[in-house]
């Protein structure tokens, strides 16, 4: 009898120790599969930050063989096919890569591409443990740009705050004087026109500190996803109404195709605002109406101001967007490179352009809001 029940406990123990390890075992497995799926998970969403990245993204090794490229690196490239090398993508590149490989430097590079706009690019090293992998990073201009634009921004602001107003204070006391001396009624009408002059000067200094003082307050930009044939449509209502102009002032064309972007509103007006104005100014609207219209060009949602203005010579080309630069006496200088720099801050690109018929055009090149992007 003692040893059946020695033999039943011995049977009870290795039964109990066995569903025990069983157990363990279901559980470990659970575990294993759920640390399993995390990981895949973890892998998709690298993946798919990878190919949502804003900047281009290219891992190449020692040969130029490329191991990686995301979305972005072959929409800045202009791919239509899967590259193997860097110098399917660009021999620039290609030459670039190998130059900074052997000497250390440079490390970026501005690529051209003919049409279309320039891509900066940069190169790291990277240690995978077992062979040596190389990162390209490539970045439109316009986000580039736009990088510097906030950079150059905040030290605008503290710089003209400062100037703006020392430069205010004596300018209001030769304002004051200048308005009570002609106000004095025995000066002649020589020095009346005299005291007339101050004022104007005066309050055209007063103009340039205004302007330079909003730049100077500029906040980043706040971009919104907009219909753009939509927002013009109403803008242009606005405009036309806040101006007391005649209805055919303008002509507004619209491309069928939806074109959403990405942009702040306030700098969209005020980049508009100053474009139709000069319009108004130089354009002789008077001739016939100012064109707006809503395109696609160079894959890009765009809006023009067509005018009927001579076009804008060679030589003033060259300083169009500089600030300060005006060909006109009451002008300050600052209203294009003003709407320039707003351009920049949302990753736009403000150009000009002669049309087939000679007449002044300007470009605004805008931020696609379909490209699900991820700004770093």
């Amino acid at each position: 009898p003692h040893k059946r029940h020695y033999h039943r406990l011995t049977f009870f123990t290795i039964a109990f120790l066995s569903y025990v390890l069983a157990k363990r075992s279901e559980e470990a497995q659970q575990l294993a599969n759920q640390q399993q799926q995390t990981i895949i998970k973890l892998e998709d969403l690298n993946q798919y930050i990878i190919q949502h990245l804003q900047s281009g993204m290219i891992i190449a090794d020692q040969a130029q063989q490329i191991q990686l490229l995301n979305q972005a690196a072959s929409q800045l490239t202009h791919l239509t096919v899967p590259p193997n090398t860097l110098n399917d993508i660009s021999p620039q590149l290609a030459n670039a890569f190998s130059t900074w490989r052997q000497q250390g430097w440079p490390e970026s590079v501005l690529l051209n591409f003919t049409d279309y706009p320039d891509v900066y690019s940069r190169f790291m090293s990277l240690s995978s443990g077992y062979e040596q992998i190389y990162l390209i990073i490539l970045e439109d201009m316009a986000l580039y740009n736009q990088r510097v634009q906030q950079g150059k921004l905040a030290s605008l602001g503290q710089l003209t705050a400062s100037i703006a107003h020392e430069i205010r204070n004596p300018l209001g006391a030769i304002s004051h004087a200048g308005q009570l001396l002609s106000e004095n009624p025995l000066l002649s009408p020589e020095d009346y026109r005299l005291t007339s002059i101050i004022q104007t000067h005066c309050q055209r200094v007063n103009r340039i500190i205004e302007d330079i003082l909003q730049l100077s307050r500029r906040r980043d930009s706040r971009r919104e996803n907009i219909l753009l044939q939509s927002w013009l449509s109403t803008y242009l209502q606005d405009f036309v109404s806040e101006q007391s102009l005649p209805e055919h002032t303008f002509l507004l064309i619209q491309i069928e195709q939806p074109l959403f972007v990405s942009i702040d509103p306030n700098h969209l007006k005020q980049i508009l605002d100053n474009l139709c104005l000069n319009a108004l100014t130089y354009g002789q609207p008077e001739r016939g109406p100012i064109l707006l219209r809503s395109l696609i060009a160079q894959t890009y949602p765009c809006v023009e101001i067509i005018d009927n203005g001579p076009g804008i010579s060679a030589e003033t080309l060259k300083h169009l967007f500089e600030p300060f630069f005006t060909t006109s006496r009451n002008g300050t200088g600052l209203g294009l490179y003003i709407s320039r720099e707003l351009a920049e801050l949302n990753q736009a690109k403000l150009s000009y352009y002669l049309t087939e018929n000679q007449h002044s055009c300007f470009r605004l090149s805008l931020l696609d809001a379909e490209k699900n992007l991820i700004e770093l």
